[in-house]
């Protein structure tokens, strides 16, 4: 998509964005364009996942009301909290905030949001499905000299930063289930990817990937394979833009902390969150099943498996945990 595409989709979403209905003649002449090309604008939007009805002589109207991320905004709200040296940047599209910090875009301290992703991805290659303007899809890049080694519980670091910012905010009762989902009540509200790259001694680019829905419609979740719910069913007065700004400043005082005394910090707090303790779990790793009791995490950010044989730590990597009965 060009440049200028982007822009017009971005005018056409703050034009709709009250929620009001707006004739699409009134919208062309907005956007000095034709109401044809209104109307392909509108299926553009539609295909990225943003939900609209169209009636005759009222013209278009979205089915719910939206905010667009601001990125001015965002960038204050960082500097005013200790952070003027973190860079914010909002996109309309892309491909994968994560993939967009990789390699040569790599930028320490920084943040890369955008208000959808063609293909976004959770752990295990599953996609992450990112409707335009409903969620909330960013990453980080952060920069570390420490070894990979004891990165192990930096995903569920990531998890309690964002439970914290989501308490400041007045959202209660929200738990993290190991290594990287957000959850209330058993249901998905969110999900962490970390990848590395560099030198595994030392100066290790990390790409910090969440997803947390927001406001997202039934019709476009119909390929989640798990429950899942929105945020705004806990807190619908609260805003996307307020979650972000909240997250990264938490996720700032997270992060220095964690590289100066490792998960061992944390993992008083995991306990408190921890969906999977005391639950019967089964750990899926390399086509095993291993089953057990979730009986919290180590100091590294291992679970913690209580299986017939005694005590397994389990480590963060290609494996799946699931509840049983």
């Amino acid at each position: 998509m060009t440049e200028h595409r982007d822009q017009q989709l971005r005018q056409l979403i703050c034009l709709l964005k009250d929620g009001d209905f707006h004739s699409g003649q009134k919208l062309a002449d907005e956007l000095s364009v034709s109401r044809a090309y209104i109307w392909k604008l509108m299926q553009q939007l539609e295909a990225l996942g943003l939900e609209f009805e169209s009636v005759t002589r009222k013209g278009y109207r979205l089915l719910k009301p939206l905010e667009l991320l601001e990125e001015e905004n965002l960038q204050l709200a960082m500097a005013s909290n200790g952070m003027p040296d973190w860079e914010c940047n909002v996109l309309l599209l892309t491909d994968s905030t994560n993939e967009q910090l990789k390699g040569s875009r790599f930028c320490h301290k920084k943040i890369l949001a955008a208000e959808h992703q063609s293909a976004g991805r959770g752990r295990r290659g599953r996609q992450w499905v990112s409707p335009l303007a409903s969620n909330l899809y960013w990453s980080v890049g952060w920069q570390t000299q420490m070894p990979v080694q004891q990165l192990g519980g930096l995903s569920l670091v990531v998890g309690l930063a964002i439970i914290k910012a989501l308490g400041g905010l007045g959202i209660q009762g929200v738990q993290l289930k190991w290594p990287n989902d957000i959850r209330y009540q058993g249901k998905k509200l969110g999900g962490i990817l970390i990848e590395l790259s560099g030198d595994v001694a030392g100066a290790l680019q990390v790409v910090i990937g969440v997803g947390l829905n927001m406001q997202m419609g039934s019709t476009v979740a119909q390929s989640i394979d798990q429950e899942w719910m929105n945020l705004n069913e806990l807190a619908p007065d609260v805003s996307r833009q307020q979650v972000l700004a909240k997250t990264i400043v938490e996720l700032n005082q997270a992060l220095e902390l964690f590289e100066q005394k490792g998960f061992a910090a944390f993992q008083e707090s995991w306990q408190e969150v921890d969906e999977c303790f005391g639950q019967k779990v089964s750990i899926l790793q390399q086509h095993q099943e291993l089953k057990g009791i979730g009986a919290g995490v180590d100091a590294t950010g291992a679970l913690l498996l209580q299986t017939g044989q005694g005590m397994v730590p389990i480590y963060a990597g290609e494996v799946s945990l699931r509840f049983r009965a």
